[in-house]
């Protein structure tokens, strides 16, 4: 299924899984309903991501795809627009325990995003991650007092014909500070 219709898959030095080589952001997808269990199953992924002190400050909002498309970029609701999903994750910026600032909260959520994409990508599902909104529209169209927004998430299947963006190298984004 990924590597028809003009699919073409990164290539890997070191043998990684091709589930991370195929993975792309489509700005098309199929008019085809994503199944609750699915999406069930790919909220459990990010649920299970690692954080500072087992804090799991992120949350996913889930609501109308209308709503998520009013707080979109111009850009970026023109594509969403097919998407049979659209979702929001933002966390909790302090630490449940003692109210104090959690710095790590935004590192923890997309940690958790990334868990969600993951197991999206082994199901067929696709995810393109938005930084195009407008953060103000979403606290008040959603009511995520306390919240902080990062992204929104646009998941379905998709046929798009893609040719896989090029990857920095290792050597780009290593620092190896071992002594040799």
């Amino acid at each position: 299924m990924f590597l028809s219709k003009g699919w073409q898959m990164r290539s890997t030095e070191y043998g990684i899984d091709d589930l991370f080589l195929k993975r792309f952001s489509p700005k098309h997808f199929l008019d085809k309903p994503l199944g609750e269990k699915d999406l069930c199953a790919v909220l459990e992924a990010a649920m299970t991501a690692p954080s500072c002190f087992n804090e799991q400050p992120w949350r996913f909002v889930l609501g109308p795809k209308e709503d998520f498309l009013e707080i979109l970029s111009t850009k970026n609701a023109d594509w969403a627009a097919s998407a049979p999903l659209l979702m929001m994750v933002c966390s909790t910026q302090t630490f449940s325990y003692n109210r104090k600032p959690n710095r790590w909260h935004a590192f923890d959520s997309g940690t958790a995003m990334a868990f969600l994409i993951v197991e999206a990508s082994k199901r067929g599902i696709y995810v393109h991650p938005m930084g195009g909104f407008s953060i103000d529209r979403a606290k008040e169209r959603f009511g995520l007092m306390g919240l902080e927004p990062h992204a929104v998430l646009a998941l379905g299947y998709s046929d798009e014909p893609h040719t896989m963006t090029t990857r920095v190298g290792l050597d780009e984004i290593v620092i190896d500070c071992r002594e040799s």
